[in-house]
């Protein structure tokens, strides 16, 4: 199963935020932006006997314009990368649904929202995908996060509300609801056609 960690492309050009003059240039790479590339990349891997390169990824994002706000639209390149590989691609808010979807051997991308008033992003600052790979018979989900590093889940507030068998991340559900309680959607999900 393949893990993929931005952090390990700060080579790899990402030119993104273009619709607002372009991320600064220290952050146009994937290891600072490229976690719903590598979440696709990883999605593809699971899903098919087929691979979705890094480099072909960044090319569609930025050929098909989900590049044009910081990161990369999922709204638009899920879809597109769903059609290539001939997957379904369905969103959703609820969590409930996330979980049924996991347990039926599918995967998906949460869209995390990180910090806001009153709460401090589990998984991220800011904007942030990660990859839900299943749901447990106690309901617990795996997430692998391509933002992962080992003093990443040190941090106050986010400390002891993950069980870490890296690069498998294990959280409650009411955890990560609440990190995508802002974004909407909140979850891409994919399965096999």
């Amino acid at each position: 199963m393949l893990f993929m960690s931005q952090l390990a492309y700060p080579h790899v050009p990402y030119n993104h935020n273009v619709n607002h003059g372009g991320a600064p240039e220290e952050r146009r790479n994937v290891a600072t932006s490229g976690c719903g590339l590598c979440s696709l990349c990883m999605i593809v891997d699971q899903l098919t006997t087929k691979t979705l390169e890094l480099a072909d990824c960044v090319r569609l994002s930025e050929e098909n314009g989900a590049n044009h706000g910081f990161g990369t639209d999922l709204r638009i390149l899920g879809p597109i990368v769903a059609d290539m590989y001939d997957l379904r691609m369905e969103t959703t808010n609820s969590v409930d649904e996330l979980t049924a979807h996991l347990r039926r051997g599918g995967r998906a991308v949460a869209n995390v929202g990180g910090d806001r008033e009153g709460h401090i992003g589990l998984f991220a600052y800011c904007g942030h995908y990660i990859v839900l790979i299943s749901a447990d018979d106690n309901g617990e989900l795996c997430v692998l996060d391509p933002d992962y590093s080992e003093d990443k889940f040190e941090r106050e507030g986010r400390r002891g509300k993950l069980r870490i068998d890296a690069p498998f991340l294990y959280c409650k559900p009411a955890d990560l609801a609440a990190d995508v309680e802002n974004r909407d959607p909140a979850f891409y999900l994919f399965s096999r056609k």
